[in-house]
């Protein structure tokens, strides 16, 4: 090579133009160094040149497109490299740095592609005694079983991760260049220290292909193996694709990373011990946790790398739902759990001791979220059926770190629940969220996790994502002057972590379900004057069936006595002190519904039965606007039908988010010719026939149940865009509608 193709060569290297990485040369032409110099070549980022001692791949490499020029360790190409790629099996490292030693300038930057780093950085010092400042290891985790300059392939780095594992006196400008070398041909780029590369790698890498290996190996020197192989499926074809993979190179691999190796392979043989253990005792719960804990880990990888294949982002189609007027609703109906029971009943279950079976409850939507949590934190939770649960407990302070932070998505819900939950565990533990909920202030919630006796770490004040790091136990003491249904089941969450005794104060009147749900698990919360003392027990797992959504509930009833004709009998209600007081508000205002009295718990269960009414024009008060700050879109559909002129005072008073909505549906009812008139926080509303139209509800559920409401009796048809977060809540509207005979249809 070095005659007069070779001189030829060597004149190029000086003459052409210089490209942006400039000559770049790869020593080992095989699948990943032959990739490596395709993705560049392709893409015109460089001169490439390769080093093989196989001088058939070097031809066909020429041959091929995949280099430039043919070339050689030697003071006629070396010195001239801008960046030199050593692509050579592991323990060839040490043979060829020497040979690339008397020939290299400081100033080239060199690397390599192998899957240990630690056997490198050794390599590299027992030849230069020290280890260079321009030779920077690296690593691309991407592969194939196929080997040699023909499986090449430029889009093979692609929206895969490229590994740098710099030392700490690597030259920071040919650090900086590695990174763009890599970013160039699709990679993406992450640094890692060398150690904890070589373990991470033996656990998800080295790990697999060993088992795959000696499982063939098992299986094909068994006495059935032509049966087995003659039978096996396409699990047997995935889980041992990789035993293909260039047996040499393994080999050189595991030698290379030995400790890393065998530290994984300890633990892995533990755990395989475990479940043998649990199959040899009929354990069934054990291997389900097992199971569950896998899945949720695969699925967490494969979210991972659906985010670096094709992105985060998600094409929402928008969906309308019109409602038709003039219908009637009529039957007796049972509704699917309250959604937000949902959560809280998982959650208690989760944190008992012992089995919950939960029945109607409400597996759509982000209650899924809730319950990803907590089977990645290794509760077993099955489901029994489509509104059917059976959850193994592991106590207040038996959940497992999570191999991956906790994310909440978009879902409000779950943060409250799971915040103060994983600040009383024992490991620390990061939470994340999307969208909305990330530039949003928590500071009331991270303020009561706070007392809980942690530190809670977030990059923008009291904002997520946020990290969690266990403290001393602390008797809580919370004092919840104002605050959501949600912050007050944080409370008893928190206060069930006190070592002795917590308490929530509050100056919110009635039981709420956090109590009543609760108290069914086998805590004992103490009525008190200024609110409850939650004394300390374990949880106790139970059998419980939850009642229907009360918003839903709610505004069936309503619709019910908008509807001239309506007769509706709801089965399945479950209505605290607050939704009980609002019903019975409705009465107050000529509503015609039928609810017996409130029972000695608090939480009244049963059927609720309305009928077509006449209402009346009503006064409500600041304190009331507040109390029923939750359905007041609702109550302002009624004044819109009531007779005379209504007023809501101290809507100005009520949290943003809150009077956001009502003054959303003040526009609604402008557009749909209902006079009305918001001054100085409180509302005016003229009883009326809403025109109908088209509205738009912004994307908030109990918002879009308002504004079909509002349409059930106007002058024409009311269409409401923005309804995927209703159907999403509301899972059995189309069915629950035409069960009863109201006219609603969805169209994307």
């Amino acid at each position: 090579m070095t005659g007069e193709n070779g001189f030829q060569a060597s004149a190029n290297v000086t003459s052409q133009e210089k490209k942006k990485f400039g000559n770049v040369m790869i020593i080992g032409l095989g699948m990943i160094g032959g990739s490596f110099a395709k993705a560049l070549k392709e893409r015109g980022l460089a001169t490439l040149y390769a080093v093989d001692r196989r001088e058939g791949e070097l031809a066909l490499g020429v041959s091929t497109g995949v280099i430039d020029f043919p070339a050689e360790m030697s003071a006629e190409y070396v010195p001239k490299m801008d960046v030199i790629i050593l692509a050579t099996p592991v323990r060839a490292m040490e043979s060829v740095l020497t040979d690339l030693k008397p020939f290299l300038s400081e100033h080239t930057l060199v690397t390599d592609v192998g899957s240990t780093k630690g056997s490198v950085v050794e390599a590299v010092r027992q030849v230069f005694g020290c280890v260079p400042t321009n030779f920077i290891p690296g690593h691309p985790i991407a592969g194939a079983e196929k080997s040699g300059v023909l499986a090449s392939n430029s889009l093979l780095f692609e929206k895969h991760m490229a590994i740098v594992t710099p030392l700490s006196d690597s030259n920071p400008v040919l650090l900086d260049r590695l990174h763009r070398i890599w970013r160039a041909v699709g990679a993406d780029v992450v640094s890692m220290d060398v150690n904890h590369h070589d373990h991470v790698l033996a656990s998800s890498s080295h790990l697999p292909h060993l088992l795959a290996y000696t499982l063939v190996d098992a299986l094909a020197n068994g006495e059935r193996s032509q049966d087995i192989f003659k039978f096996a499926a396409g699990g047997f074809r995935d889980f041992t694709r990789i035993a293909s993979s260039d047996p040499v190179m393994w080999r050189d691999v595991f030698m290379a990373n030995k400790d890393a190796t065998l530290a994984t392979l300890d633990h892995f043989t533990d755990r395989l011990a475990d479940m043998r253990a649990a199959i040899e005792q009929g354990d069934g719960a054990s291997m389900f946790g097992v199971f569950t804990r896998a899945k949720s880990a695969r699925d967490h990888f494969l979210r991972l790398l659906e985010q670096r294949t094709i992105g985060s982002v998600k094409e929402v189609r928008p969906v309308s739902v019109s409602v038709l007027p003039a219908s009637a609703i009529k039957g007796d109906i049972s509704l699917l759990g309250d959604k937000s029971l949902s959560h809280k009943v998982i959650t208690i279950a989760a944190l008992s001791e012992g089995v919950s079976e939960i029945k109607n409850v409400d597996l759509t939507g982000d209650v899924r979220i809730t319950i990803q949590a907590f089977r990645d934190m290794g509760v077993v939770i099955e489901e029994v059926s489509s509104d059917c649960l059976r959850v193994h407990g592991v106590g207040l302070r038996g959940l497992k770190a999570p191999i991956a932070p906790i994310n909440v998505h978009q879902s409000r819900e779950s943060l409250y629940l799971l915040l103060p939950v994983l600040a009383g565990q024992s490991f620390s533990v990061s939470v994340v969220a999307e969208e909305k909920l990330l530039n949003q202030s928590m500071g009331d919630l991270f303020s009561l996790v706070r007392k809980m006796g942690g530190s809670v770490v977030s990059d923008v004040a009291d904002c997520l994502p946020v990290s969690l790091v266990p403290g001393e136990s602390l008797n809580v003491c919370i004092d919840l002057q104002t605050g959501s249904e949600r912050l007050r089941m944080s409370a008893f969450l928190a206060a069930l972590y006190s070592p002795a005794e917590g308490s929530v104060v509050t100056e919110l009147t009635g039981l709420s379900h956090c109590e009543v749900l609760l108290r069914h698990f086998g805590v004992s919360i103490l009525d008190q004057a200024d609110g409850f003392k939650v004394v300390s027990a374990p949880l106790v797992g139970t059998s419980i069936v939850l009642s229907g959504d009360e918003y839903e509930m709610a505004w069936l009833v309503l619709l019910a006595n908008l509807l001239p004709g309506s007769e509706l009998l709801i089965d399945n209600a479950g209505l605290d002190s607050v939704s009980y007081a609002f019903s019975s508000f409705l009465k107050s205002i000529g509503a015609d519904v039928t609810i017996p009295d409130l029972g000695g718990s608090g939480l009244y269960e049963g059927s609720v039965r309305a009928a077509f009414a006449e209402l009346n024009s009503f006064i409500l008060s600041s304190e009331q606007s507040y109390q029923f700050r939750s359905e007041l879109p609702l109550l302002c559909v009624a004044a819109a039908y009531a007779k005379g002129e209504s007023c809501i005072h101290g809507v100005g008073s009520l949290p943003y988010y809150c009077e956001d909505r009502v003054l959303a549906l003040v526009d609604a009812l402008k557009q749909m010719k209902i006079a009305c008139v918001y001054e100085n926080g409180d509302l005016l509303i003229q009883g009326g026939l809403p025109s109908g139209g088209e509205l738009d509800c912004a994307g908030d559920d109990k918002l879009a149940l308002a504004m079909l409401a509002l349409g059930a009796r106007s002058q024409s048809i009311t269409k409401v865009n923005d309804c995927q977060k209703l159907l999403e809540e509301f899972n059995e509207l189309e069915s629950v509608t035409m069960q009863l005979g109201f006219y609603c249809t969805v169209a994307q």
